[in-house]
């Protein structure tokens, strides 16, 4: 494929990221093969693209094509599902309000991207898909991509207070040196210190603990917009996500025991009940990490941040124990479905 990047747009900067090093890792993440960039001036610099080991080809002018083939402008911004889309259908890609985009396989070149572009058929874009040509265009380019920096495993609390609370953070976070991991590292802390501020049993420790706890998640939302959006994504970082919410929850309910023990005047079912759901959140955890992949769509829907809320509002209200009694049971049910899925799995994989 040929990426056509004289035009001085294509240097413009979009967190952190000059637009023809996004679109050189988008092209490469979709599969598109010996990528060409075309660019008779000065060669613009891919760093992220270096960083990832991407190798590209540099011509001055673009050879005659023999064959059908992807030719683009470097200008384009357009995420991985829409490009992967315009490599496996063929034809144009057109904007989600039916613009056509400087996108497609081009069949014979007729001098120019736009008379060599075919106008069928045509591919529309689902996602952020635009030129950048000046300041305002790359705002507002921007701008879209954040809202899309999205995670299969929000709920209503990530997906509504979460994320939106900590975006400001990744919008200026991306422009430094610390790094996805080193913040999903932070919140995982962070919600240790939140279940052991639970272990004291004493009413403004646990509202401080709730609050600590929604702050964590908060840094879990902000790890993942940084990883999305600087396409820093790794098995290390998704590890420390999952493994960390596991080894959070299982803080949390046992700070969650000992903390409602000692408020109910050292009396009571809440030990119990604390090391219940600790015991089930490492049973889950075995069970999740035997099949993995083959249980990510469970996994998406039960590793959300919701249940952050209720305990705030139970900690504010001195009834931590009716959230120890739903975690008792809700980590025994989970685990329990999450071992019915995977039999069910591979019972389906055998037959």
């Amino acid at each position: 494929m040929f990426l056509l990047a004289d035009d001085p747009a294509c240097h413009r900067t979009i967190a952190g990221l000059t637009v023809l090093d996004r679109l050189v890792i988008t092209a490469h993440r979709a599969g598109a093969e010996g990528i060409t960039l075309v660019c008779a001036g000065q060669r613009p610099k891919l760093t992220r693209a270096e960083a990832l080991s991407i190798s590209v080809n540099w011509a001055e002018e673009l050879p005659a094509l023999e064959e059908d083939t992807l030719v683009a402008s470097g200008q384009l911004v357009v995420q991985l599902p829409d490009f992967k889309k315009v490599l496996t259908e063929g034809g144009r890609l057109f904007s989600e309000t039916r613009e056509p985009l400087p996108c497609g396989i081009v069949v014979e070149w007729n001098g120019a991207l736009e008379d060599s572009l075919p106008d069928h058929p045509r591919v529309f874009t689902d996602g952020v898909a635009c030129m950048v040509k000046d300041g305002l265009s790359t705002a507002q380019t921007e701008d879209a991509l954040w809202d899309t920096m999205s995670s299969p495993t929000d709920g209503l609390v990530d997906t509504h207070f979460n994320r939106p609370l900590g975006r400001p953070l990744s919008r200026l976070l991306i422009h430094t040196r610390i790094t996805a991991n080193q913040i999903s590292i932070f919140g995982i802390l962070l919600g240790v210190f939140a279940a052991y501020c639970f272990t004291f049993g004493l009413p403004q420790w646990m509202i401080l603990g709730a609050v600590l706890l929604q702050l964590s998640a908060v840094a879990g939302c902000i790890g993942g917009d940084l990883a999305r959006m600087d396409f820093k994504e790794t098995a290390a970082g998704k590890w420390i996500g999952f493994g960390g919410n596991q080894m959070v929850r299982l803080c949390l309910f046992a700070g969650l025991g000992v903390g409602a023990y000692k408020l109910n005047g050292n009396s009571g079912p809440a030990l119990w009940l604390g090391l219940s759901a600790a015991a089930g959140t490492v049973v889950l955890f075995v069970v999740l990490l035997r099949a993995h992949l083959r249980l990510q769509p469970f996994i998406n829907k039960t590793a959300n941040h919701d249940f952050s809320v209720l305990l705030l509002a139970l900690a504010i209200v001195q009834r931590v124990d009716w959230f120890l009694y739903l975690a008792a049971i809700g980590v025994h049910f989970f685990w329990l479905m999450a071992l019915w899925v995977q039999r069910r799995n591979y019972a389906e994989a055998t037959e």
